[in-house]
Formats: C-alpha cells, structure tokens, sequence
C-alpha cells in the first residue's frame, strides 16, 4: 500500500467522521422502538419454531 493510497483512505474517514452527528432526541427514540420491536419479533418467531420443533415430532409418532 502506498502513501498516496494510505493518504486517500485517511481523507475518506474524515469526509465520514464530518458528516456525522448527534441524532436528537426523536430519531432516537424512533430508532429505539423500531430495534425494541424487531428484538421482539425476531424472539416470538424463534419462541414458536422451538415450540413447533417440541410439539410436531410428539405428534407425528
């Protein structure tokens, strides 16, 4: 890797690091539910395979 690659990378982090800032406080709190909701969501779906993966071999006997 070369110096001007290295220089090149460098400047790209700080064009990222510039535009970045602090969300206020409704986009967090929107981000928030949003994450709450799926965790939820994703933990249900997971509750009600291992329930079917309990209860489908029982029954198919």
């Amino acid at each position: 890797m070369q110096l001007s690659e290295i220089r090149e990378k460098l400047m790209e982090y700080y064009n990222i690091i510039k535009m970045a800032r602090k969300p206020d406080w409704e986009e967090f709190s929107t981000t928030a539910k949003i994450a709450i909701a799926v965790i939820f969501i994703i933990g249900f779906v997971g509750f009600v395979v291992y329930l079917l993966m309990e209860i489908l071999p029982g029954a198919l006997k």
